[in-house]
């Protein structure tokens, strides 16, 4: 039987974690204080639930990729936490972020 990640659920946040597992982690970086920036800012959910939550996930082994970052590592836990409405708009949300930092990225880049 094939081990089901809980994000291998929804296609669009599967397709999410395995684009943002093969940049480079100085742009994952950026894209994980972002989404972090865009969950806080953006969706009216329980701020201090979200953090106390944080707070009880703490990485305790660091199998999967992403608990190599800490900035990703919450992100990607309060991502799982959402409900699916939720989900969906952050889905949104960072698609859009990630362009606009990939294009910045490319673009300093290719000034130097």
């Amino acid at each position: 039987m094939k081990y089901v990640r809980w994000y291998d659920k929804d296609p669009d946040l599967s397709n999410l974690m395995t684009f943002l597992e093969g940049l480079n982690e100085d742009v994952r970086e950026e894209i994980a204080q972002d989404l972090i920036q865009i969950i806080m800012s953006e969706l009216n959910t329980n701020k201090d639930g979200e953090i106390s939550l944080l707070a009880d996930n703490k990485i305790i082994e660091y199998k999967r990729w992403y608990d190599k970052n800490v900035s990703l590592h919450s992100a990607i836990e309060i991502i799982k936490n959402l409900g699916t409405e939720e989900r969906k708009e952050i889905i949104s949300l960072i698609m859009e972020s990630i362009v606009q930092i990939l294009t910045e990225y490319n673009y300093e880049k290719n000034d130097k």
